[in-house]
């Protein structure tokens, strides 16, 4: 299933005192089986942007196709794009309303008037993929969890949709550091057993680990485009737009600074201890051990 994005602009309360543009002639193609992420400050566009993407804004101008086929065009069922695209907002757990983690999560199956054991059965699936396996936890109060937890049960609630996108604002805001690392790994996790995955995040180091391809937005537009390589390459212009680059490239910044040849391609952990292994051999001299 692939997702465009064709010239959407976004208008807030259009015609009022009040009105804004969160997107303006956005195109964008995501792709099955990629691992996207969406980078900007603060009000650049980036959630308006992720709700168009299942369908739950409309363009005010411009079309949201799902296999090119208009989203919003009269006769097409909203529900098909609401099955394949999960969006997973951002501190979903805020969203948690029923008396166990089971009837939260087969909330969304219920709806879809599945019969019963169908609806066991995909609860029983999304636990598991999100790694709550614990005995009795289907008859828990989602609020006796941890906040990890909890945000487990809240995309497990999403998962057990089945769909073939995972949209996700942040997922990893607010975690300690050990839920926020099994968050992301579980996100990487449901990217290698074959979902497209669509992440807003302000980590760039969480950018450079896991995406396969990024996007910069600023002021409602798309204003860079490329896999981690090719956009971390352009630290300064990041800055200027008042985002960070990975702790690695400033890093390698620095070392070039002092004349120390380290390539600019250098964005991962294991590329810079690659990188500096490779600088000792060059200086290292001959006939040593």
């Amino acid at each position: 299933m692939q997702i465009t994005l064709d010239h959407v602009t976004h208008t807030y309360q259009p015609g009022s005192p009040f009105q804004s543009t969160a997107l303006e002639d956005v195109s964008l193609t995501i792709r099955p089986g990629e691992f996207l992420a969406l980078i900007g400050h603060t009000g650049s566009g980036k959630s308006t942007l992720a709700q168009h993407i299942n369908g739950l804004l409309q363009p005010t101008s411009g079309r949201v196709l799902m296999d090119g086929q208009d989203i919003h065009e009269k006769g097409f069922d909203k529900k098909v794009v609401r099955r394949s695209v999960g969006l997973v907002f951002q501190y979903p757990e805020h969203q948690l309303f029923e008396e166990t983690v089971a009837r939260d999560v087969a909330f969304g199956p219920r709806n879809l008037g599945l019969p019963a054991d169908e609806i066991d059965g995909r609860v029983r699936e999304a636990l598991k993929k999100v790694g709550l396996t614990q005995a009795g936890i289907e008859e828990k109060s989602p609020f006796e969890l941890s906040g990890g937890q909890m945000r487990r049960v809240a995309i497990a609630g999403v998962l057990a949709m089945r769909p073939d996108m995972l949209v996700l604002d942040e997922p990893a805001a607010g975690l300690d550091p050990q839920s926020r690392e099994d968050m992301l790994q579980l996100i990487a996790q449901l990217h290698a057993q074959g979902a497209t995955i669509v992440m807003i995040s302000h980590s760039m180091d969480d950018v450079a680990r896991f995406a396969t391809r990024a996007v910069v937005m600023e002021h409602g537009r798309i204003t860079m485009e490329g896999t981690p390589e090719e956009i971390f390459r352009h630290a300064e212009r990041l800055e200027s737009m008042g985002l960070d680059v990975p702790s690695v490239c400033r890093l390698g910044i620095q070392l070039r600074q002092m004349g120390v040849n380290c390539p600019d391609s250098v964005f991962r952990e294991e590329q810079a201890v690659q990188a500096l292994l490779d600088l000792w051999k060059e200086g290292k001299p001959h006939g040593h051990a």
